[in-house]
């Protein structure tokens, strides 16, 4: 785990075939119990995410931003992003429902 400047906060220990998705939430709630922590934004790519983990954030209220690949994205999700105007410093966004957005 990293600050926001990407200072090192804490790490955990596995064993080298453990796949990491399964290590991820025990140490987020590990840490959050430490240090009580009520703000704060987990960030992981899509290797470390798969729907139980994503609904154990949501279950927890944890916000959090995960890197996934367009092409896992139906084909209305596509459309839509490759159609949106190309312009520094603005962001978009797409409700797909259920709390979830891109």
């Amino acid at each position: 785990l990293v600050s926001l400047g990407g200072y090192p906060l804490a790490y955990c220990i596995h064993e080298g075939n453990k796949y990491e998705g399964h290590t991820m939430l025990p140490t987020i709630n590990e840490f959050v119990s430490k240090y009580g922590l009520e703000d704060f934004v987990v960030v992981a790519d899509s290797g470390l995410m798969n729907n139980a983990n994503i609904a154990e954030l949501e279950a927890h209220g944890y916000k959090y931003i995960i890197g996934a690949k367009i092409k896992n994205e139906s084909q209305e999700v596509k459309n839509w992003i490759l159609e949106q105007p190309k312009r520094d410093c603005q962001m978009v966004e797409y409700d797909k429902g259920g709390g979830r957005r891109l």
